[in-house]
């Protein structure tokens, strides 16, 4: 296996669009949208998804077990058609561990978001990443002077720009009649780092799919949720994974190491 995990993909789609067009007939604020966010309150997801991915020329697909537990649990699990195990990626709060059946190596480091991108390639921490999961997008913290909001008329969509545009900043598109997040931008200065959108509902407030891309390297990954619980307890021993008997352990560092 890569250092990285076998599924790490994902590319971002410009979401910026023309202005165009007019916008429902109120009068909003960015702070006022933002107090308004339906923010979805579920706590746990357990199940099985589809997960299609493309990056490096290459398409892959599996089926994947996901149990997500807030506020920083969560575990991948890949499987074969027959459900035995291919690969796994396993975060306790505090420590990420992968790896890959039949390998010779168990990746083990922080749960810091150079890491986690080995999951899902967002620039989150992890509370941020398994909230992302769970349908509550997270939205970039900002500054007054950095925080406006615009109508994309093409999209039918409030965008909330988010951050200093010279830095790492945010464009959060939401729904105007249900004011839930339905997609997000994150850049840093003028390079899009990556994306993510939401599809549908599945369970509760739980979104039916989830794709993600990023630009470097190009990539694309849809998560469909398939057969999942929401909000039914999760034992915490089920993230105190360690490595398999006989692989050496490599560590993960993380940007600041």
């Amino acid at each position: 296996m890569r250092n990285g995990g076998w599924w790490t993909a994902l590319w971002i789609a410009g979401c910026a669009g023309p202005q165009t067009g007019a916008p429902p007939g109120e009068s909003l604020t960015a702070d006022a949208l933002i107090a308004s966010l339906v923010r979805p309150q579920v706590k746990t997801l357990q199940g099985t998804a589809r997960l299609e991915a493309y990056a490096d020329g290459q398409r892959r697909s599996a089926t994947v077990l996901v149990v997500a537990s807030r506020p920083s649990s969560l575990q991948f699990q890949a499987l074969t058609p027959t459900l035995d195990l291919v690969a796994l990626s396993n975060c306790d709060g505090d420590r990420f561990l992968t790896f890959e059946r039949g390998g010779d190596a168990c990746y083990v480091g922080k749960a810091c978001p150079r890491n986690l991108a080995r999951v899902l390639p967002l620039p989150l921490p992890v509370d941020g990443l398994v909230a992302a999961l769970l349908g509550d997008l997270p939205v970039l913290q900002a500054p007054a002077e950095h925080r406006t909001l615009a109508w994309d008329g093409e999209k039918s969509l409030y965008r909330l720009d988010l951050g200093a545009a010279t830095a790492l900043h945010q464009q959060v598109y939401v729904e105007p009649k249900t004011r839930r997040a339905v997609g997000a931008v994150w850049y840093f200065g003028a390079e899009r780092l990556a994306s993510l959108q939401y599809d549908g509902d599945a369970v509760a407030s739980l979104p039916r799919t989830l794709r993600v891309k990023t630009t470097r390297p190009q990539a694309d990954m849809t998560l469909e949720l398939r057969e999942v619980t929401a909000d039914q307890p999760v034992d915490p021993t089920v993230f105190a994974v360690a490595c398999p008997d006989g692989m050496r352990t490599v560590d993960l560092p993380c940007d600041s190491e």
